[in-house]
């Protein structure tokens, strides 16, 4: 298939983003948006020239549309998700993918019974530095990690919780707070050029806001190599900076702050990324918008449906920092570390 039919499933801020970036993208159509609220779900449409539905089954009648994109609350994901691939359509979900284990299966189970895909926004990976760096970690060139930290320090208002229905901050369709929804990113990051958890020790706290969930979150992690780390999360600072991970070996280290390697000390500096590691990553330039290296991961996802690929990233890959997340959560509740893997549908 050379070209691909496209509905979105909301019409909030990721909306918005999905269809800015699907409507400028070569081999697309964006047809449709599915959005109960008729008036932002007829602005996105008129904006970008697409249909407006007013429930997301009209929109997987469509014979024409070929992928679903969900940018609805997270707690949403799983139904919708489950709904879209049993209609024969390829899912792309924002992060979390869901908010239970349970939710996660359930999406991953009908996208392998229905023989579509199902891949989850962690645009972060797709950043040059950050595949530079996972890269170097995969070669040895810090000799053994010893340490893998991952810290996001962000200030959110109350009004950013009070906004778009209220549903941020709360446990039914956010699924958690700091962690869940902001952090997430950096855990995904952690685990991906750390390897798996092992075990976690988590806190979590609400000092600033007025929410259901926390807006600190710190956790001591021991990962199955034998390497230690920490994760925090806050919305609570008094000011935004950028996310930051750290690696330390016996023979180097390094630092990622947002999307640059800020420190940079291998046992040896070689090259690291193909031609093709360029052409499917990008640098992103000071003061742009955040969200143009959505347009990266997307732009993979349809090369590998046309390849008859799997896209990145995948269902079981993106379950892993959920699976870390519930795991702090746990850990808070009962006061004790939690060893991974997680039963199904515990939080």
């Amino acid at each position: 298939m050379e070209t691909f039919g496209v509905g979105i499933v909301g019409a909030g801020t990721i909306g918005k983003v999905h269809a800015a970036v699907l409507s400028r993208m070569e081999g697309v159509r964006l047809l449709a948006v599915a959005e109960p609220r008729e008036e932002v779900g007829r602005q996105l449409a008129e904006q970008a020239g697409i249909d407006w539905y007013p429930s997301m089954e009209e929109l997987l009648a469509r014979q024409d549309i070929d992928l679903v994109t969900l940018a609805t609350p997270s707690g949403m994901h799983p139904d919708q998700a489950v709904m879209a691939a049993r209609a024969g359509k390829h899912v792309v979900t924002e992060k979390p993918m869901a908010i239970t284990l349970e939710g996660a299966d359930r999406m991953i189970r009908a996208a392998r019974e229905a023989g579509v895909t199902l891949s989850v926004i962690f645009q972060n990976r797709f950043h040059r530095d950050v595949l530079k760096l996972k890269k170097a970690i995969d070669a040895g060139l810090f000799g053994r990690p010893v340490y893998g930290n991952a810290f996001l320090h962000w200030y959110r208002s109350q009004q950013y919780y009070e906004e778009s229905g209220g549903w941020r901050g709360t446990w039914k369709y956010d699924g958690g707070g700091a962690l869940m929804n902001q952090s997430i990113h950096y855990i995904d990051l952690l685990q991906w050029m750390m390897g798996d958890v092992e075990s976690v020790e988590g806190f979590t706290a609400t000092l600033a806001h007025t929410i259901e969930t926390e807006d600190v979150g710190s956790a001591a992690v021991r990962f199955r190599s034998g390497a230690l780390g920490t994760i925090q999360g806050t919305t609570a600072a008094y000011t935004s900076r950028p996310p930051r991970i750290e690696i330390v070996g016996t023979e180097g280290g390094a630092t990622l702050a947002g999307s640059s390697i800020t420190l940079w000390e291998p046992r040896e500096d070689r090259e690291l990324l193909t031609a093709e590691d360029l052409e499917r990553t990008r640098h992103p330039e000071e003061g742009e918008e955040w969200w143009l290296t959505h347009a990266v991961q997307f732009r993979e996802i349809f090369r590998c449906l046309r390849a008859g690929q799997t896209p990145p990233v995948s269902g079981e890959d993106a379950r892993k920092s959920l699976e870390i997340i519930l795991a702090i959560y746990q850990s808070q509740r009962t006061g004790c570390a939690v060893q991974l893997p997680l039963e199904t549908g515990e939080r």
